[in-house]
Protein backbone atom coordinates (compact mmCIF):
# COMPACT_ATOMS: atom_id res chain seq x y z
CA UNK A 1 0.00 0.00 0.00
CA UNK A 2 2.83 2.83 1.10
CA UNK A 3 4.73 1.57 -2.64
CA UNK A 4 1.97 2.50 -4.25
CA UNK A 5 1.03 5.98 -2.91
CA UNK A 6 4.55 6.57 -2.96
CA UNK A 7 4.40 5.70 -7.21
CA UNK A 8 1.20 7.42 -7.12
CA UNK A 9 0.55 11.05 -5.33
CA UNK A 10 -2.01 12.10 -3.14
CA UNK A 11 -3.45 15.35 -4.75
CA UNK A 12 -4.60 17.99 -1.99
CA UNK A 13 -6.11 21.33 -2.58
CA UNK A 14 -5.41 23.36 0.43
CA UNK A 15 -8.05 26.50 0.85
CA UNK A 16 -7.09 28.96 3.02
CA UNK A 17 -6.87 32.36 2.46
CA UNK A 18 -3.86 32.58 5.22
CA UNK A 19 -0.68 32.17 3.43
CA UNK A 20 1.35 31.55 6.66
CA UNK A 21 -1.36 28.69 7.68
CA UNK A 22 -0.86 27.19 4.31
CA UNK A 23 2.74 27.18 4.43
CA UNK A 24 2.31 24.95 7.40
CA UNK A 25 0.57 22.41 5.86
CA UNK A 26 3.29 22.81 2.92
CA UNK A 27 6.16 22.07 5.74
CA UNK A 28 4.04 18.74 7.29
CA UNK A 29 3.69 17.32 4.25
CA UNK A 30 6.86 17.83 2.89
CA UNK A 31 8.01 15.71 5.98
CA UNK A 32 5.69 13.09 5.44
CA UNK A 33 7.00 9.29 4.15
CA UNK A 34 3.54 9.93 1.87
CA UNK A 35 4.12 11.52 -1.78
CA UNK A 36 2.02 14.88 -1.56
CA UNK A 37 1.45 17.10 -4.89
CA UNK A 38 -0.05 20.36 -3.08
CA UNK A 39 -2.05 23.21 -4.62
CA UNK A 40 -3.09 25.89 -2.92
CA UNK A 41 -5.90 28.37 -3.32
CA UNK A 42 -6.99 31.59 -1.25
CA UNK A 43 -9.09 33.16 -3.18
CA UNK A 44 -12.37 32.32 -4.72
CA UNK A 45 -11.43 32.38 -8.34
CA UNK A 46 -8.59 29.89 -7.64
CA UNK A 47 -10.54 27.41 -5.80
CA UNK A 48 -13.06 27.59 -8.78
CA UNK A 49 -10.34 26.83 -11.13
CA UNK A 50 -8.60 24.31 -9.57
CA UNK A 51 -12.08 22.76 -8.96
CA UNK A 52 -12.58 22.93 -12.50
CA UNK A 53 -9.83 21.27 -13.84
CA UNK A 54 -9.93 18.22 -11.23
CA UNK A 55 -7.79 15.37 -10.70
CA UNK A 56 -8.14 16.50 -6.75
CA UNK A 57 -8.02 13.77 -4.03
CA UNK A 58 -8.38 15.50 -0.67
CA UNK A 59 -9.99 19.15 -0.11
CA UNK A 60 -8.71 21.06 2.98
CA UNK A 61 -10.91 23.60 3.39
CA UNK A 62 -11.25 27.02 5.73
CA UNK A 63 -14.76 27.66 7.17
CA UNK A 64 -14.08 30.93 6.63
CA UNK A 65 -13.23 31.99 2.78
CA UNK A 66 -14.17 35.24 1.44
CA UNK A 67 -16.84 35.80 -0.89
CA UNK A 68 -18.04 32.41 -0.72
CA UNK A 69 -18.01 30.48 2.81
CA UNK A 70 -16.47 26.90 3.46
CA UNK A 71 -19.55 25.55 4.02
CA UNK A 72 -20.88 26.58 0.46
CA UNK A 73 -18.09 25.17 -1.40
CA UNK A 74 -18.26 22.02 0.83
CA UNK A 75 -22.19 22.05 -0.31
CA UNK A 76 -20.71 22.32 -4.24
CA UNK A 77 -18.33 19.83 -3.54
CA UNK A 78 -19.90 16.92 -1.82
CA UNK A 79 -22.92 17.58 -4.84
CA UNK A 80 -20.44 17.18 -7.27
CA UNK A 81 -18.40 14.24 -5.85
CA UNK A 82 -15.70 15.76 -6.82
CA UNK A 83 -13.36 14.58 -3.43
CA UNK A 84 -13.12 13.96 -0.02
CA UNK A 85 -13.02 17.24 2.39
CA UNK A 86 -11.59 18.32 5.59
CA UNK A 87 -12.55 21.15 7.37
CA UNK A 88 -10.86 23.47 8.93
CA UNK A 89 -11.73 26.24 11.36
CA UNK A 90 -10.03 29.07 13.19
CA UNK A 91 -11.61 29.82 15.69
CA UNK A 92 -12.41 26.69 17.44
CA UNK A 93 -16.36 26.64 16.52
CA UNK A 94 -17.58 22.99 17.05
CA UNK A 95 -21.21 23.55 16.41
CA UNK A 96 -19.84 25.02 12.54
CA UNK A 97 -17.51 22.21 12.46
CA UNK A 98 -20.13 19.45 13.17
CA UNK A 99 -22.69 21.07 10.96
CA UNK A 100 -19.84 20.38 8.38
CA UNK A 101 -20.00 16.75 8.59
CA UNK A 102 -23.43 16.38 8.78
CA UNK A 103 -23.31 18.62 5.16
CA UNK A 104 -20.92 15.54 3.91
CA UNK A 105 -17.46 16.60 5.47
CA UNK A 106 -15.40 13.64 6.22
CA UNK A 107 -13.18 15.27 8.87
CA UNK A 108 -12.72 18.31 10.60
CA UNK A 109 -9.17 19.84 12.37
CA UNK A 110 -9.33 23.13 14.56
CA UNK A 111 -6.39 24.90 13.18
CA UNK A 112 -5.42 25.56 17.24
CA UNK A 113 -4.86 21.74 17.28
CA UNK A 114 -3.26 21.64 14.13
CA UNK A 115 -0.54 19.04 14.44
CA UNK A 116 1.94 17.10 11.61
CA UNK A 117 1.10 13.24 12.88
CA UNK A 118 -2.79 14.73 13.57
CA UNK A 119 -2.63 15.84 10.07
CA UNK A 120 -1.60 13.06 8.27
CA UNK A 121 -3.38 10.99 10.59
CA UNK A 122 -6.60 12.38 9.41
CA UNK A 123 -5.68 12.91 5.71
CA UNK A 124 -5.01 8.80 5.63
CA UNK A 125 -8.43 7.88 7.14
CA UNK A 126 -10.22 10.71 5.33
CA UNK A 127 -8.98 8.76 2.18
CA UNK A 128 -9.28 5.26 3.39
CA UNK A 129 -13.04 6.54 4.34
CA UNK A 130 -13.77 8.48 0.77
CA UNK A 131 -12.83 5.18 -0.58
CA UNK A 132 -14.31 3.34 1.32
CA UNK A 133 -17.66 5.05 1.19
CA UNK A 134 -17.25 5.48 -2.98
CA UNK A 135 -17.11 1.28 -2.72
CA UNK A 136 -20.45 1.23 -1.01
CA UNK A 137 -21.80 3.92 -3.25
CA UNK A 138 -21.35 1.75 -5.89
CA UNK A 139 -22.29 -1.59 -4.77
CA UNK A 140 -25.60 -0.11 -3.54
CA UNK A 141 -25.60 1.61 -6.83
CA UNK A 142 -25.03 -1.87 -8.60
CA UNK A 143 -27.30 -3.95 -5.98
CA UNK A 144 -30.36 -1.07 -7.24
CA UNK A 145 -29.20 -1.92 -10.94
CA UNK A 146 -29.72 -5.96 -10.40
CA UNK A 147 -32.87 -4.87 -8.26
CA UNK A 148 -34.61 -2.86 -11.75
CA UNK A 149 -33.16 -5.56 -13.72
CA UNK A 150 -34.78 -8.38 -11.82
CA UNK A 151 -37.97 -6.62 -12.10
CA UNK A 152 -37.78 -6.12 -15.70
CA UNK A 153 -37.04 -9.55 -15.95
CA UNK A 154 -39.71 -10.70 -13.32
CA UNK A 155 -42.06 -8.29 -15.52
CA UNK A 156 -41.04 -9.88 -18.85
CA UNK A 157 -41.41 -13.33 -17.61
CA UNK A 158 -44.88 -13.01 -16.51
CA UNK A 159 -45.64 -11.43 -20.09
CA UNK A 160 -43.88 -14.22 -21.24
CA UNK A 161 -46.01 -16.96 -19.35
CA UNK A 162 -49.37 -14.23 -19.60
CA UNK A 163 -48.37 -14.67 -23.64
CA UNK A 164 -47.50 -18.97 -23.58
CA UNK A 165 -51.03 -19.06 -21.65
CA UNK A 166 -53.28 -17.16 -24.21
CA UNK A 167 -51.40 -18.17 -27.07
CA UNK A 168 -52.47 -22.34 -25.66
CA UNK A 169 -55.11 -21.52 -24.52
CA UNK A 170 -56.66 -19.99 -27.96
CA UNK A 171 -54.76 -22.51 -29.90
CA UNK A 172 -56.38 -25.27 -28.81
CA UNK A 173 -60.07 -24.97 -30.23
CA UNK A 174 -58.58 -24.63 -33.77
CA UNK A 175 -56.48 -27.93 -33.44
CA UNK A 176 -59.44 -29.46 -31.55
CA UNK A 177 -61.37 -28.88 -34.69
CA UNK A 178 -58.51 -30.24 -37.03
CA UNK A 179 -58.35 -33.33 -35.23
CA UNK A 180 -62.14 -33.51 -35.00
CA UNK A 181 -62.97 -32.61 -38.67
CA UNK A 182 -60.41 -35.24 -39.76
CA UNK A 183 -61.54 -38.04 -37.59
CA UNK A 184 -65.07 -36.78 -39.28
CA UNK A 185 -63.74 -37.11 -43.01
CA UNK A 186 -62.00 -40.25 -42.49
CA UNK A 187 -64.85 -41.87 -41.40
CA UNK A 188 -66.65 -40.19 -44.48
CA UNK A 189 -63.84 -41.44 -46.88
CA UNK A 190 -63.48 -44.64 -45.46
CA UNK A 191 -63.43 -47.18 -48.47
CA UNK A 192 -62.74 -44.06 -51.16
CA UNK A 193 -59.39 -43.32 -50.86
CA UNK A 194 -56.27 -45.77 -51.73
CA UNK A 195 -53.43 -46.68 -49.47
CA UNK A 196 -51.47 -43.62 -49.78
CA UNK A 197 -54.28 -40.86 -49.44
CA UNK A 198 -55.63 -42.92 -46.07
CA UNK A 199 -52.07 -42.81 -44.53
CA UNK A 200 -51.49 -38.96 -45.70
CA UNK A 201 -55.04 -38.48 -44.08
CA UNK A 202 -53.71 -40.44 -40.90
CA UNK A 203 -50.70 -38.51 -40.34
CA UNK A 204 -52.62 -35.48 -40.54
CA UNK A 205 -54.91 -36.18 -37.72
CA UNK A 206 -51.88 -37.98 -35.76
CA UNK A 207 -50.16 -34.71 -36.01
CA UNK A 208 -52.90 -32.28 -35.01
CA UNK A 209 -53.12 -34.81 -31.75
CA UNK A 210 -49.76 -34.74 -30.69
CA UNK A 211 -49.88 -30.75 -31.22
CA UNK A 212 -52.78 -30.57 -29.13
CA UNK A 213 -51.32 -32.74 -26.84
CA UNK A 214 -48.12 -30.26 -26.81
CA UNK A 215 -50.47 -27.36 -26.34
CA UNK A 216 -52.15 -28.99 -23.53
CA UNK A 217 -48.58 -29.50 -21.66
CA UNK A 218 -47.59 -25.89 -22.52
CA UNK A 219 -50.68 -24.76 -20.57
CA UNK A 220 -49.61 -26.94 -17.89
CA UNK A 221 -46.04 -25.90 -17.73
CA UNK A 222 -47.31 -21.82 -17.97
CA UNK A 223 -50.15 -22.97 -15.06
CA UNK A 224 -46.71 -23.36 -12.38
CA UNK A 225 -45.99 -19.43 -12.93
CA UNK A 226 -49.11 -17.86 -13.83
CA UNK A 227 -52.07 -20.22 -11.91
CA UNK A 228 -50.22 -20.99 -8.67
CA UNK A 229 -52.03 -21.01 -5.37
CA UNK A 230 -50.57 -19.72 -1.76
CA UNK A 231 -49.22 -22.99 0.54
CA UNK A 232 -50.95 -24.76 2.50
CA UNK A 233 -50.38 -27.92 4.56
CA UNK A 234 -50.55 -30.68 2.04
CA UNK A 235 -51.22 -34.19 3.35
CA UNK A 236 -49.07 -36.64 1.12
CA UNK A 237 -50.49 -39.65 2.08
CA UNK A 238 -53.39 -38.36 1.20
CA UNK A 239 -52.67 -37.09 -2.25
CA UNK A 240 -50.80 -40.68 -3.38
CA UNK A 241 -54.25 -42.26 -1.74
CA UNK A 242 -56.46 -40.12 -4.36
CA UNK A 243 -53.60 -40.65 -7.38
CA UNK A 244 -54.05 -44.79 -6.89
CA UNK A 245 -57.97 -44.71 -7.07
CA UNK A 246 -58.55 -41.97 -9.62
CA UNK A 247 -55.99 -40.13 -12.04
CA UNK A 248 -53.47 -43.30 -12.04
CA UNK A 249 -56.16 -46.12 -11.39
CA UNK A 250 -55.77 -47.38 -15.06
CA UNK A 251 -52.11 -47.58 -15.46
CA UNK A 252 -52.28 -49.19 -11.71
CA UNK A 253 -54.52 -51.90 -13.13
CA UNK A 254 -53.10 -51.99 -16.79
CA UNK A 255 -49.37 -52.51 -15.89
CA UNK A 256 -49.98 -54.56 -12.62
CA UNK A 257 -48.37 -52.12 -10.64
CA UNK A 258 -48.06 -51.51 -7.18
CA UNK A 259 -47.15 -47.89 -5.57
CA UNK A 260 -46.05 -48.76 -1.70
CA UNK A 261 -45.83 -45.78 1.30
CA UNK A 262 -43.52 -47.87 4.04
CA UNK A 263 -44.17 -45.47 6.17
CA UNK A 264 -46.65 -42.20 6.88
CA UNK A 265 -45.34 -39.44 4.78
CA UNK A 266 -45.13 -35.61 6.86
CA UNK A 267 -46.88 -33.36 5.86
CA UNK A 268 -45.87 -30.42 3.32
CA UNK A 269 -46.16 -26.85 3.43
CA UNK A 270 -47.11 -26.39 -0.41
CA UNK A 271 -49.24 -25.40 -3.15
CA UNK A 272 -51.62 -28.38 -2.89
CA UNK A 273 -52.52 -28.65 -6.66
CA UNK A 274 -48.88 -28.42 -7.63
CA UNK A 275 -47.61 -30.96 -5.36
CA UNK A 276 -50.75 -33.51 -6.19
CA UNK A 277 -49.05 -32.49 -10.13
CA UNK A 278 -45.73 -33.21 -9.33
CA UNK A 279 -46.60 -36.99 -7.51
CA UNK A 280 -48.64 -37.58 -10.69
CA UNK A 281 -45.65 -37.00 -12.67
CA UNK A 282 -43.32 -38.99 -11.21
CA UNK A 283 -45.37 -41.87 -9.99
CA UNK A 284 -46.96 -41.93 -13.81
CA UNK A 285 -43.18 -42.44 -14.93
CA UNK A 286 -42.42 -45.34 -12.70
CA UNK A 287 -45.64 -47.11 -14.09
CA UNK A 288 -44.93 -45.82 -17.85
CA UNK A 289 -41.00 -47.14 -17.92
CA UNK A 290 -40.95 -50.34 -16.55
CA UNK A 291 -39.12 -53.40 -17.91
CA UNK A 292 -41.34 -55.86 -20.00
CA UNK A 293 -42.24 -58.67 -18.07
CA UNK A 294 -41.87 -56.93 -14.89
CA UNK A 295 -44.78 -55.19 -13.36
CA UNK A 296 -43.70 -51.94 -11.99
CA UNK A 297 -43.34 -51.67 -8.00
CA UNK A 298 -42.69 -48.06 -6.54
CA UNK A 299 -41.92 -47.06 -3.28
CA UNK A 300 -42.29 -43.38 -1.63
CA UNK A 301 -40.40 -42.15 1.26
CA UNK A 302 -39.91 -39.08 3.14
CA UNK A 303 -37.20 -37.54 5.38
CA UNK A 304 -36.43 -34.37 7.01
CA UNK A 305 -33.54 -33.48 5.95
CA UNK A 306 -31.54 -29.80 6.78
CA UNK A 307 -33.48 -26.62 7.92
CA UNK A 308 -37.07 -27.03 7.50
CA UNK A 309 -37.24 -29.14 4.22
CA UNK A 310 -38.24 -32.82 3.31
CA UNK A 311 -36.98 -34.73 1.10
CA UNK A 312 -39.13 -37.16 -1.02
CA UNK A 313 -37.97 -40.15 -2.62
CA UNK A 314 -40.21 -41.91 -5.76
CA UNK A 315 -38.12 -45.46 -5.88
CA UNK A 316 -39.67 -47.72 -9.18
CA UNK A 317 -38.32 -50.68 -10.46
CA UNK A 318 -38.41 -49.75 -14.27
CA UNK A 319 -35.87 -49.64 -16.98
CA UNK A 320 -33.68 -46.92 -15.42
CA UNK A 321 -31.83 -44.12 -17.47
CA UNK A 322 -27.72 -43.99 -18.35
CA UNK A 323 -25.75 -41.68 -16.22
CA UNK A 324 -24.84 -39.08 -19.54
CA UNK A 325 -28.94 -38.73 -19.60
CA UNK A 326 -29.45 -38.10 -15.90
CA UNK A 327 -28.93 -33.77 -15.85
CA UNK A 328 -30.85 -33.28 -18.90
CA UNK A 329 -34.24 -35.11 -18.49
CA UNK A 330 -35.60 -31.86 -16.53
CA UNK A 331 -35.33 -30.11 -20.05
CA UNK A 332 -38.60 -28.74 -21.83
CA UNK A 333 -39.55 -31.39 -24.30
CA UNK A 334 -36.18 -34.02 -23.67
CA UNK A 335 -37.20 -37.62 -24.66
CA UNK A 336 -34.75 -40.68 -24.55
CA UNK A 337 -37.51 -42.46 -26.19
CA UNK A 338 -39.63 -42.74 -29.49
CA UNK A 339 -42.86 -42.04 -29.20
CA UNK A 340 -43.47 -45.69 -30.89
CA UNK A 341 -41.91 -46.96 -27.45
CA UNK A 342 -43.78 -44.30 -25.17
CA UNK A 343 -46.02 -41.84 -25.40
CA UNK A 344 -45.54 -38.17 -24.01
CA UNK A 345 -43.94 -35.02 -25.21
CA UNK A 346 -41.38 -34.33 -22.58
CA UNK A 347 -42.49 -32.26 -20.78
CA UNK A 348 -43.12 -33.84 -17.54
CA UNK A 349 -40.46 -33.69 -16.01
CA UNK A 350 -39.55 -29.61 -16.52
CA UNK A 351 -42.96 -29.42 -14.95
CA UNK A 352 -41.80 -31.04 -11.96
CA UNK A 353 -38.52 -29.37 -12.07
CA UNK A 354 -40.67 -26.05 -12.28
CA UNK A 355 -42.69 -26.87 -9.43
CA UNK A 356 -39.91 -27.92 -7.05
CA UNK A 357 -37.84 -24.79 -7.74
CA UNK A 358 -40.80 -22.16 -7.18
CA UNK A 359 -41.01 -23.73 -3.87
CA UNK A 360 -37.20 -23.30 -2.90
CA UNK A 361 -36.60 -26.61 -3.49
CA UNK A 362 -34.15 -29.35 -5.83
CA UNK A 363 -35.00 -32.49 -7.68
CA UNK A 364 -32.56 -34.82 -9.14
CA UNK A 365 -32.88 -38.55 -10.09
CA UNK A 366 -30.38 -41.75 -9.16
CA UNK A 367 -30.34 -44.14 -11.71
CA UNK A 368 -29.14 -47.78 -12.58
CA UNK A 369 -29.78 -49.02 -15.96
CA UNK A 370 -31.79 -51.81 -16.28
CA UNK A 371 -32.14 -51.52 -12.56
CA UNK A 372 -34.61 -48.71 -11.69
CA UNK A 373 -34.50 -45.14 -11.01
CA UNK A 374 -35.11 -42.72 -7.61
CA UNK A 375 -35.90 -39.71 -8.30
CA UNK A 376 -36.02 -37.27 -5.27
CA UNK A 377 -36.97 -33.65 -4.47
CA UNK A 378 -37.05 -31.39 -1.49
CA UNK A 379 -39.81 -29.11 -0.40
CA UNK A 380 -40.51 -27.40 2.79
CA UNK A 381 -42.31 -29.07 5.75
CA UNK A 382 -45.03 -27.42 8.05
CA UNK A 383 -43.98 -26.17 10.61
CA UNK A 384 -46.27 -27.68 13.01
CA UNK A 385 -44.65 -31.55 12.03
CA UNK A 386 -41.28 -30.14 12.30
CA UNK A 387 -42.17 -28.96 15.82
CA UNK A 388 -43.51 -32.95 16.25
CA UNK A 389 -40.50 -34.41 14.55
CA UNK A 390 -38.27 -32.35 17.00
CA UNK A 391 -40.46 -32.91 19.85
CA UNK A 392 -39.89 -37.10 18.94
CA UNK A 393 -36.09 -36.61 18.50
CA UNK A 394 -35.67 -35.31 21.82
CA UNK A 395 -38.03 -37.98 23.75
CA UNK A 396 -36.23 -41.02 22.26
CA UNK A 397 -32.66 -38.89 22.69
CA UNK A 398 -33.73 -37.93 26.50
CA UNK A 399 -34.26 -41.56 27.17
CA UNK A 400 -30.85 -42.88 25.38
CA UNK A 401 -29.14 -40.06 27.28
CA UNK A 402 -31.19 -40.86 30.80
CA UNK A 403 -30.03 -44.96 30.49
CA UNK A 404 -26.26 -44.18 28.65
CA UNK A 405 -25.53 -41.64 31.17
CA UNK A 406 -23.43 -43.63 33.67
CA UNK A 407 -21.83 -46.70 32.03
CA UNK A 408 -24.49 -47.58 30.12
CA UNK A 409 -26.81 -48.88 32.70
CA UNK A 410 -28.95 -46.62 34.65
CA UNK A 411 -32.67 -47.05 36.33
CA UNK A 412 -34.63 -44.16 34.01
CA UNK A 413 -35.99 -41.14 36.01
CA UNK A 414 -38.11 -40.05 32.76
CA UNK A 415 -42.08 -39.36 33.45
CA UNK A 416 -43.23 -43.25 32.54
CA UNK A 417 -46.72 -42.27 31.35
CA UNK A 418 -45.24 -39.55 28.54
CA UNK A 419 -42.38 -41.68 27.19
CA UNK A 420 -43.43 -45.40 26.95
CA UNK A 421 -44.47 -45.44 23.44
CA UNK A 422 -40.94 -44.30 22.31
CA UNK A 423 -39.90 -46.44 24.71
CA UNK A 424 -41.62 -49.74 23.56
CA UNK A 425 -40.35 -48.20 20.47
CA UNK A 426 -36.73 -48.77 20.96
CA UNK A 427 -37.34 -51.80 23.12
CA UNK A 428 -38.95 -53.82 19.98
CA UNK A 429 -36.63 -52.24 18.23
CA UNK A 430 -33.49 -53.72 19.58
CA UNK A 431 -32.14 -50.13 20.54
CA UNK A 432 -32.07 -51.14 24.31
CA UNK A 433 -32.26 -54.38 26.66
CA UNK A 434 -33.72 -54.72 29.82
CA UNK A 435 -32.98 -57.19 32.78
CA UNK A 436 -36.95 -57.29 34.04
CA UNK A 437 -40.17 -56.10 32.90
CA UNK A 438 -40.20 -52.74 31.40
CA UNK A 439 -41.68 -49.33 32.75
CA UNK A 440 -40.82 -51.29 36.96
CA UNK A 441 -37.63 -49.17 37.46
CA UNK A 442 -35.20 -51.69 36.55
CA UNK A 443 -31.89 -50.67 34.68
CA UNK A 444 -31.85 -50.86 30.84
CA UNK A 445 -28.75 -50.54 28.98
CA UNK A 446 -28.09 -49.39 25.27
CA UNK A 447 -27.30 -51.68 22.85
CA UNK A 448 -25.08 -50.55 20.23
CA UNK A 449 -27.47 -50.50 17.75
CA UNK A 450 -29.08 -47.68 20.46
CA UNK A 451 -26.13 -45.91 20.59
CA UNK A 452 -25.51 -45.57 16.99
CA UNK A 453 -29.29 -43.99 17.09
CA UNK A 454 -28.37 -41.61 19.73
CA UNK A 455 -25.60 -40.05 17.92
CA UNK A 456 -28.08 -40.04 14.73
CA UNK A 457 -30.24 -38.12 16.72
CA UNK A 458 -28.42 -36.03 18.26
CA UNK A 459 -26.92 -34.70 14.70
CA UNK A 460 -30.50 -34.56 13.04
CA UNK A 461 -31.87 -32.37 16.14
CA UNK A 462 -28.88 -29.95 15.69
CA UNK A 463 -29.51 -29.82 11.99
CA UNK A 464 -32.94 -28.76 12.18
CA UNK A 465 -32.57 -26.45 14.55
Amino acid sequence: MEEERKKTPVKILVCDDDPAFRKLVRTYLRSADMDFVLKEAGQKGEIRDALDKGGIDLVLMDILMPEKSGIEWLDEIVEKRIAPVVMLTGFGSEEIAVQSIHEGAIDYIPKERLTRDRLLSTIKITLETWKRKLAEEEKRRLMEELEETNQKLERSNKELWDFAYIASHDLREPMRKISAFGQLLQKSLKGKLDEDEQENLAFMIDGANRMQQMINDLLIYSRVSTKAKPPARVDLNAVIGDLKNVELAVQVEETGGVINVPEPLPPLHADPSQIHQLLQNLLGNGLKYYRKGVPPVITVRGRVVRGNMVRIEVQDNGIGIEEQYCANIFGMFKRLHSREDYEGSGIGLAVCKKIVERHGGKIGVESNPGVGSTFWFTVPITIDELQIQRNRWDVMSDILEEISWEGGVQKTNLDWKSVKRYFDFLMDNDFLDAGDEPGKGESYKLTEKGQDLLLKLQTVAEMIR
